[in-house]
């Protein structure tokens, strides 16, 4: 009589010379604390190079579970304050609220060494990951090919310089040159000539994304910047006064201050405020964001919107693609468009 031959869990435990208990609690949730460490990660190791994911259909009758889509971002105390992420959550919670889908949110843990092993330890119980956390390095997304199971990466994630052509996953994000290049051209167009831009770090994919679309659009306009009128800091409202009050120090103040996001250009306001510089009567000040604060914020923020609905609802409708047919192409490139919306806080340049 032919032998059966093993699949699943009982050849993993063959190849591992363990128990197929062992192999189980690993690859639970609930109990793969009860697994020593090299032990476990040897496993998800295995179980994503053969593939293997707990059925589906059984978790369903067993647990009442339906299909997951897991979320992978930063373990920072405020995520959710702040502007990208919380739209962000709130986007995947309204693109599947109508589905049999469900969402589960996973923060990256403190001093995580491998973000490999935290896509296989995250998406073992999942349908498909996306991927919103902290940057990756050149040599993770080297690795990323090891990774076998649906993944998204927003386009922020990647390193700036890696060559998009070379991610073997799916990648979704927004058109931050293309808003920086209409955001710079109404400036513009508004007639400013001194105009100071007030940056975030460079090693952020949008950030620098944003920093040439800008320089691009003011190129395109005949609007020459020396380096002194940049400004390069973080991504808060801390980076947006300190940006401004650079500015107010020179001999000549800029008529327009350029923010790489709806946070610098808030703190931005504040100091100009609190130092009697009228916006935009002195000064012109445009963000990059759109969230809700800036229509709450007095005068009405001039803002680049991220539409981040419309983005995570494309990013569901891949993930949902990929999983229901496996031989559908895995490598999609999404690059929604960022609209400018012009509000109260820009105007002509004074004479």
């Amino acid at each position: 009589m032919k032998e059966k031959q093993l699949t699943g869990i009982r050849l993993m435990a063959q190849k591992l010379g363990v128990s197929t208990a062992t192999i189980s609690r690993a690859l639970s949730p609930e109990t793969s604390h009860l697994v020593k460490e090299e032990r476990r990660k040897t496993i998800l190791e295995l179980a994503d190079k053969m593939r293997y994911r707990p059925n589906p259909g059984a978790r369903l009758i067993q647990r009442g579970m339906s299909s997951t889509i897991g979320v992978l971002i930063p373990g920072d105390e405020d995520v959710f304050f702040s502007e990208f992420y919380g739209r962000f959550m709130g986007g995947m919670i309204q693109a599947i609220k109508d589905t049999d889908w469900e969402v589960r949110i996973n923060a990256l843990k403190d001093g995580t060494e491998n973000v490999l092993d935290e896509f296989r330890r995250v998406g073992l119980g999942c349908s498909g990951l996306i991927y919103a956390g902290l940057p990756l390095t050149t040599e993770e997304m080297d690795q990323l090919s090891e990774y076998h199971s649906p993944l998204i990466l927003m386009s922020s994630v990647i390193p700036p310089d890696y060559p998009i052509e070379k991610v073997g996953c799916h990648v979704l994000g927004i058109d931050n040159y293309g808003g920086a290049v209409a955001a710079a051209k109404h400036i513009a167009k508004l007639g400013h000539k001194r105009i100071g831009l007030i940056m975030g770090p460079g090693e952020s994919r949008d950030f620098s994304e944003r920093t040439r679309g800008y320089l691009a659009g003011l190129k395109q306009a005949k609007v020459s910047i020396d380096e002194d009128m940049i400004f390069t800091a973080s991504y808060d409202q801390e980076s947006g006064r300190a940006g401004c009050e650079y500015f107010m120090g020179r001999e000549q103040m800029p008529t327009a201050l350029i923010c790489a996001s709806d946070n610098i250009a808030f703190g931005a306001l504040d100091y100009a405020k609190d130092h009697g510089v009228s916006c935009p009567k002195d000064v012109s000040i445009i963000g990059f964001d759109d969230g809700p604060w800036a229509l709450a914020c007095s005068p009405k923020l001039t803002t680049v919107r991220q539409p981040l609905g419309a983005l995570t609802g494309r990013a569901v409708e891949v993930l949902m693609q990929t999983v229901s047919d496996p031989s559908a192409d895995y490598r999609q490139r999404v690059n929604l468009e960022a609209a400018l919306n012009v509000r109260e806080s820009t105007s002509y340049a004074r004479r």
